[in-house]
């Protein structure tokens, strides 16, 4: 199905040589590329499939749709192409670039921070949102007392549902160590080593401990981001020092364990009291923002969605995950979600006002999407982006859905995309009510405003063209 667009999209931009390396997320392709001046936009832009292009955190952008990892895997299939699938996954040697080739590669340093850390995040946001799921279903199983909390059947399905967050460290450092050029399974060995039972049981004391004689607070590194993503960086420069100056032929053994006897030691020491304090000062301030829910949620609600347009959210999603698992519930999760909503009441408006097909078809689409999965990308591309007038609905929708969740101490319990897919998770918060409540005048703000902006955009069209018909009558008459 995507043999074809495979083969434009690489030819158009610049050809398997030109491609540093290709992933995608969600909806969309990602391509580093070492000169993106090469790209051929127009010809892109007219594929089908292609939904939208755009320039983010150093990467050249296709949103596809919900399509995207079969459009991946046709890119990925041609000879030459450097993916997370294919053997040449290293970037390609810098010494034969020139400037404007290095400079595009990198980007500025907020673009390489952004796509550093939405390579590793990525994989798995599908899997947060599923035991998100799995968690939501379970406690409104307890509430209906279809299941009870001693039973061998919730263990196990809460095992299933609490895995991901409980055992984040390992699978993060597996991701960051690959992203920071790493060995990734001597890294997940490092975060696995974090949390082993003997040292866990030690380690959530948060009593003072020692190695060698070297005093250190113990903390539990159980669902920890910060202090794995901060390790993970430094062993990477750990691990091409050693290669430096250990004999080829002893790499097999002596670096993986010299890194293992270096780092974990370190992570208790060093990178995790760094992480821990870092972390602790964001929620310190965020503990406090909490204290004025409304300002909070009314920001999150109309503004977030743009944040996660542009990518910046993979800077906030991992501190308010952070304190999901750290407290059992979240505000900022639950308001930023109501821009979602507030795209889709644009979408079903636009269904109703536009008489193009084209158009109909595009937001017909992008609403089914973002109705079931949460997904914004092809109704932000395919039709948000075409006129101004959309934001004003969306940011309207948003933050009146926002001031909603404030306003009620709205709250969620487990982590989830927004839409009906994701719906068991957010039923499950003690805040269900007022949070559906919010999410229906999202929506229909949204949708209002897009159709009020609209009748008063055709308006004034009607105003120009009959101001354009009486102009060369009363020149007559002069």
């Amino acid at each position: 199905m995507y043999t074809e667009f495979a083969r434009v999209t690489v030819d158009a931009v610049g050809g398997p040589e030109n491609i540093r390396h290709v992933t995608h997320c969600a909806t969309r392709l990602r391509f580093q590329l070492v000169d993106p001046g090469q790209v051929d936009k127009q010809r892109i832009e007219a594929l089908p499939q292609a939904v939208g292009i755009m320039e983010s955190q150093g990467q050249f952008q296709i949103i596809v749709g919900t399509d995207v990892p079969d459009a991946y895997q046709a890119v990925a299939a041609i000879p030459g192409v450097h993916s997370d699938e294919s053997e040449g996954d290293a970037p390609a040697p810098r010494g034969g670039l020139s400037k404007r080739g290095k400079d595009a590669a990198n980007g500025t340093w907020f673009d390489r921070l952004l796509g550093t850390i939405s390579a590793i995040f990525t994989p798995y946001i599908p899997v947060l949102a599923s035991v998100g799921i799995i968690k939501g279903l379970l406690a409104l199983c307890l509430q209906f007392g279809w299941l009870s909390d001693t039973s061998n059947t919730y263990a196990i399905l809460s095992a299933a549902g609490n895995a991901m967050l409980y055992f984040f460290p390992i699978l993060l450092a597996f991701t960051a160590a690959r992203q920071f050029r790493a060995n990734p399974y001597i890294g997940a060995t490092i975060g696995a080593a974090l949390m082993e039972p003997s040292l866990t049981a030690i380690n959530v004391t948060g009593e003072h401990l020692d190695f060698l004689g070297i005093p250190f607070v113990g903390q539990s590194f159980a669902s920890t981001v910060l202090p794995i993503l901060i390790g993970m960086w430094a062993f990477s420069y750990l691990e091409r020092g050693l290669k430096k100056v250990l004999p080829q032929i002893t790499h097999l053994l002596l670096v993986p364990v010299i890194s293992l006897v270096v780092m974990v030691p370190l992570m208790l020491l060093v990178f995790g009291p760094i992480g821990f304090a870092i972390a602790n000062g964001v929620v310190e301030g965020y503990t406090w923002l909490v204290q004025y829910p409304i300002i909070l949620s009314t920001i999150f609600g109309a503004f977030f969605v743009f944040v996660i347009v542009i990518g910046a959210h993979w800077l906030v999603t991992p501190i308010l995950l952070s304190i999901l698992a750290d407290q059992g519930k979240e505000y900022a999760l639950a308001a930023g979600g109501m821009g979602n909503y507030a795209i889709l009441g644009v979408l079903l408006a636009v269904l109703v006002l536009t008489k193009d097909k084209e158009t109909r078809t595009v937001a017909g689409s992008a609403a089914f999407v973002n109705g079931i999965a949460g997904i914004t990308e092809p109704g932000v591309y395919g039709v948000i982006v075409k006129s101004k007038k959309y934001f004003i609905s969306v940011i309207a929708g948003g933050l009146v859905g926002g001031l909603i969740c404030g306003i009620f101490d709205v709250y969620v319990t487990a982590f989830a995309f927004s839409g009906v897919l994701g719906a068991p998770a957010f039923l499950a918060s003690p805040r269900a009510v007022p949070y559906f409540v919010a999410v229906f005048f999202s929506i229909a703000v949204a949708f209002v405003v897009t159709l009020l902006l609209d009748r008063r955009g055709a308006g004034r069209a009607e105003e120009a063209v009959a101001e354009a018909a009486v102009t060369p009558q009363a020149a007559a008459a002069r």
